[in-house]
C-alpha cells in the first residue's frame, strides 16, 4: 500500500489521547483523518489534539469513509468485538484496546472476520517491547521442559476510579473487574510466553468494593496445551506487600522472572553460567533497537511509547502483508482464562467472600452497612494482612491442582 495510511479513531475517551500522541510520532507513515464518538465534547477534544475536522457520531459512518484504512478502537469493553468485526468487514485494519473481547466466542468472530476480509488485527499489549520476543525466542527454549509457573499482580483501584464511567464495574459492560480490566494485560504476556490455553478455572470475590458488581480479588489455575500448569492471583483491594508481585516460569534448566508492574521488563537465570552470560550479552545488543525509531524515545513506563511501536509494526504488517508482531489470536488466549475463572468461580463467590470475612482481619469499616471498603484499606495502609500470604501459598505451590480451603 503506497502513501500514508489514513487512521480513524473510534472512541475518544482517555486512552485515545495516547493513541493520537503515538500516531503523531509516526507522521511519515500515517495521518489521523477522522474521529468517532457519540459524545461531541470528547470528540472535539480529540479532533483538536489530532488536528482533524471530521467527526462521526456513529462509528459506522467512519467505517464507510474511504479515506480510513486503519482504525484504533478505544471504547467500553462490551463494544470491542462488535466494532472490530464491523471494521474488518468494512476492509479496515484494526488496533483494538484490551481486553480484545469479553468471551472466547467473540474472539473467534473477530479472527474469522479479519481473515475473511484479509485485514490485519492486533490487540494493545506490552508485547510490543522487544524484550518479550527475545525472551520467548532465545531464553524460553533454553529453559527445557516447563515445570511450573505463577503470576501475582496487584492493581489498587479506589471507588473514584469506577466512577469515571457508568460502564465500569459492571458485568454487562465492563465484563468483570480486576480480571477483565487489569490482569488481562499481563495474562496476555504470560500466555504468549507459555502457549495456548487448554483450560482455566479459579475463584473470585468482591470484598472491598461494595459499589461495583464485579470481582476485586481472585486466583486460578491454567493448564497449557504443552501440559504445563501455572497459577494466578490478582487484586484491586490493596497495594502489593513488599516482594509479592512476581512472575516465575520455572524450567528444568532455569527460570524467567519479573517483579515489575505490567511485566514491562523480564529477567532470566539459567543453570548454565556460560549460556546465561551469553544470552544476557545478546539481550543487551538486542535492546539497542530501543534507541532507534519507532521505539525512540523509549520509556518502558510510558504507554505511548509502546503504542507507537505497536502501531508502527501494524503499519509494516499491512505494507508487507504479514501477521502483526502481536497477533489478535494471541490476545484471545487471555480471554480463555477470563472466561474460565469467571465461570468456574461464579457459584463459589459468596462462599469465598464469607470465608475471608470470617477468617481474616480486614481494614476497619466506615461503610454504613459495616462492610470494609478499599478506602478503608488505603486509610489503614492495609496490604492484605494474613490473607495475601495464605492465598499466595496456594498460588506458588507447584501442584497440578488448585486448593480451595473455603469449600
Amino acid at each position: 500500500m503506497a502513501g500514508k495510511l489514513g487512521v480513524g479513531i473510534i472512541g475518544c475517551g482517555g486512552i485515545s489521547a495516547s493513541h493520537v500522541e503515538a500516531l503523531g510520532g509516526l507522521a511519515d507513515d500515517c495521518a489521523v483523518v477522522a474521529v468517532s464518538d457519540p459524545v461531541e465534547s470528547a470528540a472535539r477534544r480529540r479532533m483538536a489534539q489530532a488536528g482533524v475536522s471530521t467527526w462521526y457520531p456513529d462509528y459506522a459512518d467512519l467505517l464507510a469513509d474511504e479515506h480510513v484504512d486503519v482504525v484504533t478502537i478505544g471504547v467500553p469493553h462490551y463494544l470491542h468485538a462488535g466494532i472490530a468485526v464491523a471494521a474488518a468487514r468494512a476492509g479496515k485494519h484494526v488496533f483494538v484496546e484490551k481486553p480484545m473481547a469479553l468471551t472466547a466466542g467473540e474472539v473467534h468472530e473477530m479472527l474469522v472476520a479479519a481473515r475473511a476480509a484479509g485485514v490485519k488485527m492486533t490487540v494493545s499489549s506490552e508485547l510490543a517491547n522487544p524484550i518479550h520476543r527475545f525472551v520467548k525466542e532465545r531464553v524460553l527454549p533454553a529453559l527445557g521442559s516447563i515445570r511450573f509457573s505463577y503470576l501475582v499482580d496487584f492493581y489498587l483501584r479506589t471507588t473514584a476510579y469506577y466512577r469515571t464511567g457508568p460502564w465500569r464495574g459492571t458485568w454487562a459492560f465492563e465484563g468483570g473487574g480486576v480480571f477483565a480490566n487489569q490482569a488481562i494485560y499481563t495474562w496476555h504476556q504470560y500466555t504468549w510466553l507459555l502457549g495456548e490455553v487448554d483450560l482455566a478455572y479459579g475463584y473470585w470475590a468482591n470484598i472491598l468494593h461494595p459499589s461495583i458488581e464485579v470481582e476485586d480479588l481472585g486466583y486460578g489455575l491454567v493448564k497449557f496445551r504443552d501440559g504445563s500448569c501455572g497459577k494466578l492471583f490478582c487484586t484491586t483491594c490493596c497495594d502489593a506487600p513488599t516482594g509479592t508481585r512476581r512472575l516465575e516460569i520455572v524450567g528444568a534448566e532455569g527460570e524467567i522472572s519479573s517483579d515489575v508492574p505490567w511485566l514491562r521488563t523480564l529477567d532470566f537465570h539459567l543453570k548454565s553460567e556460560r549460556l546465561d552470560a551469553a544470552l544476557h550479552r545478546d539481550l543487551g545488543a538486542h535492546l539497542r533497537v530501543l534507541d532507534e525509531p519507532p521505539y525512540a524515545p523509549w520509556s518502558p513506563d510510558d504507554q505511548k511509547c509502546r503504542i507507537r511501536a505497536q502501531l508502527a509494526d501494524l503499519f509494516r504488517a499491512i505494507r508487507d502483508d504479514r501477521e502483526p508482531g502481536v497477533s489478535a489470536a494471541s490476545g484471545g488466549e487471555a480471554i480463555k482464562i477470563l472466561n474460565g475463572l469467571h465461570w468456574h468461580g461464579w457459584r463459589h463467590s459468596a462462599r469465598l467472600r464469607d470465608w475471608i470475612y470470617g477468617r481474616y482481619d480486614l481494614p476497619p469499616a466506615t461503610h454504613p452497612e459495616g462492610r470494609p471498603t478499599v478506602e478503608d484499606a488505603v486509610a489503614a495502609d492495609w496490604r492484605g494482612g494474613q490473607l495475601i500470604p495464605d492465598v499466595l501459598a496456594i498460588v506458588r505451590s507447584p501442584t497440578r491442582s488448585l486448593d480451595a480451603p473455603f469449600l
